[in-house]
């Protein structure tokens, strides 16, 4: 069972241990910008800014963080989303997903924006499965949208 948690004092080091790769350590596939441990930094100077563990089953399988604006509570922006390479295995990142989107809904948020790597087709795969829709991008990020 998927279970959402807040970054906290207890598994803030655990969290920063997750990667796409499963070493335990940013890739460079993910490179500084999406590592897990600069975008919780990012968070405590942001208020804006809300990172959270992703657990299944109570095991900490993944990492990500969104974005929400008190001027526009109707949207939130999914800017770091990521299954530790342990854990990638039949398809736990979409159920994962869905849970988080589950989770914005009930908080209200209409409308869910992601922020990803334009270069990553599997990444992309993931958020059109879902129904987000994209603009055409060169290779850096992309941005899609889905109605909740």
């Amino acid at each position: 069972m998927i279970r959402i948690k807040a970054v906290d004092a207890q598994n803030i080091l655990e969290v920063c241990g997750l990667s796409s790769g499963g070493e335990g350590a940013c890739t460079s596939a993910e490179g500084q910008a999406r590592c897990n441990v600069l975008s919780i930094a990012e968070a405590k100077y942001d208020p804006e800014l809300h990172p959270n563990a992703i657990y299944n089953d109570g095991v900490l399988i993944g990492f990500f963080m969104y974005s929400r604006a008190e001027d526009r509570a109707e949207t939130a922006t999914i800017r770091r989303f990521m299954v530790d390479g342990r854990f990638r295995r039949g398809a736990i990142e979409k159920k994962a997903l869905e849970h988080v989107l589950r989770g914005l809904k009930i908080q209200g948020v209409r409308r869910a924006a992601a922020i990803i790597d334009g270069a990553d087709e599997n990444e992309k795969k993931l958020y059109l499965s879902l129904g987000f829709r994209f603009a055409d991008s060169s290779g850096g990020e992309c941005r899609g949208e889905l109605d909740l």
